[in-house]
């Protein structure tokens, strides 16, 4: 087809084609059409669309610019000069464009949004919402400015109030796809995986061609143990979108949950092919090297945690601890997750001390522990100094984090310093909790239980069981059961010796311990205090364990006397009781 030189009419085409979708032929147009007429200002602002929704958002700059030089009124160049700065990366120089806009043009249709959006990337947000809020006064049925107040109080953790919004817009707005992926992602977060899936699957059926729907459902399939459907609905949404790293992160996690290493490593590997610097997919893969046995790689991509927990880092001035020589120099190693992890690592404290005899060694624990660790040889023979975190620290040269450790120890699986007892508890408290604990009321054994965490734990759905889940274990006759249970449990115990009231601190559940002949425990700070004791602890795992546990094996590499009982299949703790009952009533 022949387009006659007219620019007008070659500028008309170039716009109607782009809208097909066919952006390089829109470009060739539209630019003909400047050449001809260079002075329009129209023509540089839908080229500069056109080269933005091709990808070439520099091009999309200069040539927008030019449009504004011709018309310096022209808000929707000013508004395509914006897009096409955040596309290229400068955020902060999009502000001022989308500033102008509203300048002059206050009731512009998108670039209020469009600032928006830019502030809550740039971290922002108090000024995003004050902006929301302004366009809701404006009109408060305003499709767009709701659903930026919904994503607002999403970003806030303000869930429940994203809730109640996201359901008023749905009243006006029945058929909005991102009011329905809002409400859905708002009840997620609610642990309300059910209703989150069908309101999703909803969100898909008024937009099948948007890849977020797919991608979240995909997310809460997988919270509901449809691990399968949950890839499934992950595949969709990169077949519609290929370089969605967010996507490929969770898949890894989804491959993992069914213990599928490869696949869950190659998915991670993607994400951070379209995305380098992807911290959640870092860390994950960090797990999965770990679970894997692979140390030397894992322990090193597990560093990624400071960016992934920002707020966990503490801000000293000295520097972090490589491993090198510090001879007469000073150390701190300091605490910075849960208590189980500080059991199992404080350990690594005598490693240092062997290493750098002559360096001065703080080892600063959480105060639960304080009374426990005291116990630990290189504390007890005071060739480190014992502290607990939140007392003044003494001056000291270097630093390190006792996860990161074993990567400034070059720790391997094959010279895991795995010897046990290495923490005791103290003879006055054993002597006490004998007399709590009637060894005359358990004529075949006394055993502990704990078969609940914290809720604040990221996988706590999956470790921690219903007390009632234990029945099979409680009928069998003879056996004393103990609870080591904190805080006091809610569940009426029974026949359950509970000790919660005796339990202020680790010494005092180390000093029960050593009364009992077994503990039987989830994936706590309990199984790694017995471990460390050397006593005997059976530990229950879920199908997808945790790293430090690695896979198939029944013993584990940290704790001599701990054994492991796994899951068969992913929530299935029934099992599990059943084995654990049979092998307790055979040693009884």
């Amino acid at each position: 087809m022949q387009t006659p030189d007219f620019p007008p009419a070659l500028h008309l085409l170039g716009v109607a084609v782009s809208q097909q979708g066919r952006k390089t032929a829109a470009v060739e147009l539209i630019s003909r059409a400047i050449q001809l007429a260079p002075n329009i200002p129209d023509f540089h602002a839908n080229l500069a669309l056109a080269l933005l929704e091709s990808g070439d958002p520099q091009r999309s700059i200069v040539t927008a610019q030019r449009a504004i030089t011709l018309q310096p009124t022209h808000a929707e160049a000013h508004n395509i000069l914006g897009n096409a700065l955040k596309g290229a990366g400068q955020v902060e120089a999009s502000i001022s464009a989308y500033q102008r806009v509203l300048q002059l043009r206050p009731d512009h249709p998108d670039a209020r949004h469009n600032l928006v959006d830019a502030l809550v990337r740039l971290g922002r947000r108090a000024e995003a919402d004050e902006i929301i809020r302004q366009s809701l006064v404006m009109n408060p049925n305003d499709v767009k400015s709701l659903l930026a107040r919904g994503h607002s109080l999403l970003r806030q953790k303000n869930f429940i109030e994203a809730e109640g919004l996201f359901r008023q817009l749905l009243i006006v707005h029945p058929n909005s796809p991102e009011a329905h992926d809002g409400l859905a992602t708002a009840l997620m977060e609610q642990s309300r995986f059910a209703d989150a899936a069908d309101l999703y699957k909803r969100a898909i059926e008024l937009d099948p061609a948007h890849p977020g729907p797919h991608s979240n459902l995909g997310f809460a399939l997988v919270s509901l143990n449809r691990v399968e459907e949950g890839i499934a609905a992950y595949h969709r949404a990169l077949d519609i979108r290929p370089d969605l790293s967010d996507t490929y992160n969770n898949l890894g996690n989804a491959h993992l949950a069914r213990l599928d290493m490869p696949a869950s490593m190659d998915a991670y590997n993607r994400a951070l092919y379209f995305k380098p610097d992807h911290t959640d997919a870092h860390w994950n893969r960090s797990l999965l090297l770990l679970l894997t046995g692979d140390f030397e790689q894992g322990f090193a991509e597990y560093e990624w945690r400071w960016l992934r927990f920002p707020d966990q880092r503490r801000p000293f001035a000295q520097p972090l601890w490589d491993g090198s020589d510090i001879s007469g120099k000073s150390i701190l190693l300091h605490c910075e997750q849960g208590l189980g992890d500080t059991i199992q690592f404080c350990r690594l404290a005598d490693q240092v001390t062997q290493r750098m005899p002559s360096a001065t060694v703080y080892l600063e624990v959480q105060p639960e522990l304080f009374g426990l660790v005291r116990t630990l040889p290189s504390v007890a023979a005071g060739r480190v100094k014992l502290l607990a975190r939140g007392q003044a620290l003494p001056a000291f040269d270097f630093h390190c984090p006792l996860m990161s450790l074993p990567h400034a120890l070059s720790l391997r699986v094959e010279s895991l310093p795995a010897k046990t007892p290495y923490l005791h508890a103290e003879d006055e408290l054993i002597r006490k909790f004998a007399k709590l604990i009637d060894p005359a009321a358990a004529g075949g054994g006394k055993v502990g239980l704990v078969w609940t965490g914290a809720p604040i734990h990221r996988r706590d759905r999956e470790r921690s069981l219903q007390f009632s889940m234990l029945d099979p274990l409680l009928a069998l006759p003879g056996v004393r059961f103990v609870s080591l249970q904190k805080p006091r449990p809610l569940t009426p115990l029974g026949s359950v010796l509970d000790l919660s009231a005796e339990l202020h601190d680790f010494a005092h559940t180390a000093a029960a311990v050593a009364n009992l002949d077994l503990v039987i425990t989830i994936d706590t700070s309990v199984a790694h205090l017995v471990g460390a004791m050397g006593r005997p602890v059976w530990t229950m795992l879920p199908y997808s364990p945790d790293w430090r546990w690695l896979l198939g094996c029944q013993d584990s590499i940290w704790y001599p006397t701990m054994q492991l009982w796994r899951q068969d299949r992913a929530g299935q703790w029934s099992s599990v009781i059943e084995r654990m009952r049979a092998k307790l009533r055979e040693q009884l």
